[in-house]
């Protein structure tokens, strides 16, 4: 591994040394000169993209999902560098192992030093950053006496974010307005109408008038044949009274 970060510092250093890509810098803390060699993937040096002096870059990582970004370059400060690390979407400051592991860089970016007034310190930044599918913002930094510095911004699109919400809101929308329309809240009352049972109970009404009137009919008869009973004792009487004055 380490002679492959060789191999790529080498090549790195060489275009660097050739055409130097940087500015004096003004809106920082303590960065006096910076550097952007370039971006890459999965350290492969045929894949470096030259790196942008506005410090604003654009990258399609499609091509490259599963695997990593890397963001070179380097800085000539006014104290002493700490280490320089990164950030996706405004994150945690995630600190960098990448700081001059190789001498001959070290050596030649040290040397760059004697270019600039009240220069303290220069180093090269590798940032390696894993590759996320969708779209993010990868921010760099330079960390110096608790102070970030921001050198770089890189925005990656491509493939799909795994937590984008799109798919999960189109399902609760979908539902809801399927289920009133085959089921209206109306149906069920006009399947089985409310009124219905109120129309059963008329019947149950009739029924006990016919009772009325069986009754009155029953309580008539019975009168009749009471009268008549009377009448006939009656008459059972008369007779036993009209056949004594008889015999007398």
């Amino acid at each position: 591994m380490k002679k492959i970060i060789t191999v790529m510092i080498t090549v790195v250093l060489a275009f660097t040394l050739m055409c130097v890509n940087g500015f004096a810098a003004g809106d920082y803390e303590h960065v006096i000169f910076i550097n952007r060699d370039g971006i890459l993937f999965n350290g492969d040096v045929s894949t470096l993209m030259l790196g942008q002096s506005a410090g604003e870059d654009e990258v399609d990582v499609e091509e490259y999902l599963g695997g990593t970004i890397e963001i070179a370059g380097w800085c000539v400060t006014d104290v002493e560098i700490q280490q320089y690390g990164y950030t996706v979407d405004g994150g945690e400051f995630i600190a960098s192992d990448y700081v001059n592991m190789n001498e001959p860089d070290y050596n030649a970016i040290r040397g760059q030093m004697s270019k600039f007034e009240d220069a303290v310190d220069a180093a090269r930044f590798w940032v390696v950053v894993p590759i996320i599918p969708g779209e993010h913002t990868i921010e760099v930094y330079l960390k110096t006496d608790e102070v970030l510095d921001l050198l770089w911004t890189v925005d990656t699109y491509g493939g799909v974010d795994p937590n984008a919400t799109e798919k999960p809101t189109k399902a609760p929308t979908e539902a809801p307005t399927e289920e009133p329309t085959e089921v209206p809240a109306t149906e069920a009352p006009t399947d089985v109408p409310a009124t219905e049972a109120p129309t059963d109970a008329p019947v149950v009404t009739e029924r006990a008038d016919n009772g009325d009137k069986d009754n009155k009919k029953n309580n008539t008869g019975l009168i009749v044949g009471i009268v008549i009973g009377v009448v006939a004792v009656a008459a059972i009487i008369a007779g036993i009274v009209i056949a004594k004055r008889k015999k007398k």
